[in-house]
């Protein structure tokens, strides 16, 4: 093939996925959707002001292979993808004697809930795949230490899809697929406790 072809193609490529992230983000902002809504305390009402509430982080710890509940009290601000970007970040920074299976420098870069699909669509920056240590079973622990977290803690989040650096990536490290959301999976909590 002559350059003048390649060229050609690699255009046609890039506007390829142009187009189809904005369609992508068009689809995510749909009237109706209501990305940005009001969390809802724990009896159902909207939020106002801030609020203290309870949740329970899950965290495993070096004894089991089960991740042990937390209790905690933050202070949830009234709109519902604030409130999930601070339990996130609780997540991430981890709780003193627990392990959190996220790598060193990850952080959210934002985040989308999507009402109508019950979908929080969770942005990582690209340490989450650079640091990566790899192995099916520790991206099995990073991703339910996530998914299964947000939906026990908000019911309104049934799945959770992941992006990196903006992207759809095919895996974390080479393993597990990232294409699809994930539904909770409580196999790695512990509970009873």
């Amino acid at each position: 093939m002559n350059k003048r072809i390649i060229y050609s193609l690699v255009a046609l490529a890039v506007i390829f996925f142009i187009i189809s992230l904005v369609i992508f983000i068009k689809s995510i902002n749909e009237p109706g959707d209501e990305i940005a809504q009001p969390l809802q305390s724990q009896q159902g009402l909207e939020l106002k002001e801030p609020t203290i509430v309870k949740l329970k982080p899950f965290f495993f710890n070096e004894s089991t292979q089960t991740m042990q509940p937390v209790s905690v009290e933050i202070e949830m601000p009234p709109m519902r993808e604030a409130g999930y970007l601070k339990f996130l970040e609780l997540l991430l920074k981890g709780q003193p004697g627990y392990i959190t299976p996220i790598p060193e420098g990850v952080k959210i870069r934002s985040l989308y809930y999507i009402q109508k699909q019950n979908l929080l669509i969770l942005d990582f920056n690209e340490e989450l795949s650079n640091q990566f240590p790899g192995g099916s079973s520790a991206e099995l622990e990073f991703i339910y230490f996530i998914v299964d977290n947000i939906c026990y803690n908000f019911k309104e989040v049934q799945k959770v899809k992941f992006l990196i650096s903006g992207n759809e990536a095919q895996t974390v490290a080479g393993h597990i697929d990232l294409e699809n959301p994930f539904y909770p999976d409580y196999q790695y909590f512990n509970i009873d406790e």
